[in-house]
């Protein structure tokens, strides 16, 4: 554990003064609700654990999107709580109230000094890919653990839950659907390789949101992004399609045609710990059919075709391909969807499955932090809405404390979508008063030259881009 997100309080002090204490970087958020989407980010880039740390009452219930969004997302965020003493537990004592509500999928209260708790908590963060909670009473700081051997509890299971003789890929027109799941406890620079085992396949390989770039969307066999926002009809076509680590969400098997995907889906779960286990895996597969689709014919790129499209789309032609977008939750996300050609793995980071609002700035940082703590040799941007940016903003305090260099765009069209118009403070005088270098965007032409510069310079840059409305194209149903 390198780097943690937390705000401090009362219930968490002893704690907070041990990290202190330590070799671990201890990033103080100024919200809770930071704290918890910056672990996701960072969790979400390094394939690693995100943690984050709050304490009893309103600092543990302001973790609750954070959680959530990782809990749909799939993302290893691990929430460590603070509680009141033991003896005050359900006893109506300042701050305390059930902790449950934050174990979306599992949770430890830590009711001894017991390694275990630990151990398992950090296990199940990391192995299943979900938000864990770690409650623990203030009284227990206070108490040492024994006979500490953290490298014989620590324990990946060897189960690699798939045997590849049983894997049925006969099929005249096979297909392959790769979900985040393939990642599994792989370092980021082992899933960069996964892209040259995929291409040599020579057979279709089509992804989900959360996985786009695990096979360039260059190479001649991917299909790119299929579903709600992408290609619909090399699913139908495939007479098989292979599932590895997709877990076919409404968003890729839309509700029109689910149960006939559905039909034809053979389902592999891959959870593999080095790059070795996952290039055996599909040497030994039985191929006996090449490509099958003509990609150019089933894949027509959108083009931008408003004034809010053409921004993104100038925005993204500018920065590398290869650089790390996090996007928050509006139509900002779907345009850079529709318009960015993945490369890499995690080229768009965003909240896939819950769609949290102010999820963007925060995420950013933690994805910040995480390449600079796994050297991780990627530019980060994030692309955000102006309703979005002001959930999170004070984040930017954080930014400008670290000298954190992220180009941070917000999409300024002074509405939510078609639901309403908003008034907007001036984000310009907002950076300045953070310290943060800032511009600020009315034609697509002007955004070149911002870029460029910003690239040059070794810190952060606030891009204000005034735009107008533009409806988003219809999804696929």
């Amino acid at each position: 554990m390198k780097t943690v997100f937390s705000y401090p309080g009362e219930q968490i002090a002893e704690l907070y003064n041990e990290i202190e204490g330590s070799g671990i970087k201890n990033v103080m958020v100024r919200d809770e609700r930071g704290a918890g989407f910056m672990a996701d980010g960072y969790a979400r880039i390094t394939n690693y654990l995100g943690v984050c740390l709050a304490t009893a009452g309103p600092g543990s219930t302001n973790l609750t999107t954070p959680i959530a969004n990782a809990y749909k997302d799939n993302s290893s965020v691990l929430a460590i709580t603070g509680r009141c003493q033991r003896k005050y537990i359900g006893k109506n004592y300042f701050q305390e109230i059930n902790m449950d509500f934050l174990n979306f999928y599992k949770g430890y209260f830590v009711d001894k000094a017991d390694i275990n708790y630990v151990v398992n908590a950090f296990n199940d963060c990391l192995t299943n890919k979900k938000p864990v909670q770690l409650n623990i009473p203030a009284d227990l700081y206070k108490e040492e653990v024994k006979d500490i051997n953290i490298d014989a509890y620590i324990n990946i299971s060897d189960d690699v839950g798939y045997d590849v003789n049983n894997v049925d890929v006969a099929a005249k027109k096979p297909l392959f659907l790769i979900g985040q799941g393939i990642f599994g406890t792989l370092s980021y620079k082992d899933m960069l390789k996964i892209s040259k085992i995929l291409k040599e396949l020579n057979c279709p390989i089509a992804t989900t949101f959360p996985a786009r770039g695990v096979i360039s969307e260059e190479v001649d066999n991917c299909i790119g992004l299929v579903g709600r926002r992408g290609d619909l009809k090399s699913l139908l076509e495939a007479d098989k399609i292979i599932n590895i680590g997709s877990s076919l969400s409404y968003n890729t098997y839309v509700e029109s045609v689910r149960e006939k995907l559905l039909n034809k889906t053979e389902n592999i779960h891959l959870k593999p710990k080095n790059i070795k286990e996952l290039k055996e895996f599909f040497e030994n597969l039985d191929l006996k059919n090449n490509n099958w689709i003509n990609k150019n014919k089933n894949n027509k790129k959108f083009s931008p075709s408003g004034d809010y499209s053409n921004k993104i789309n100038e925005i993204i032609e500018n920065v590398p391909k290869d650089a790390i977008i996090v996007t928050d939750a509006g139509k900002h996300t779907v345009f850079t969807c529709l318009l960015k050609t993945c490369v890499v793995p995690r080229n768009i980071i965003s909240s896939h499955s819950f769609g949290s609002m102010g999820f963007g700035l925060p995420a950013s940082i933690g994805v910040k932090f995480g390449t600079i703590d796994f050297n991780i040799d990627k530019e980060v941007v994030l692309i955000s809405g102006d309703g979005g940016f002001l959930m999170n903003i004070e984040e930017l305090q954080v930014v400008s404390e670290y000298g954190l260099k992220i180009l941070m765009v917000v999409m300024k069209n002074n509405g939510l979508a078609e639901f309403c118009k908003i008034k907007n403070p001036n984000f310009n005088k907002i950076a300045d008063a953070f310290g943060i270098d800032n511009c600020y965007i009315e034609k697509a032409d002007e955004i070149s030259s911002e870029i460029k510069n910003y690239l040059k310079k070794n810190k952060p840059l606030l891009m204000v881009v005034e735009t107008e409305n533009e409806p988003l194209p219809k999804p696929n149903m």
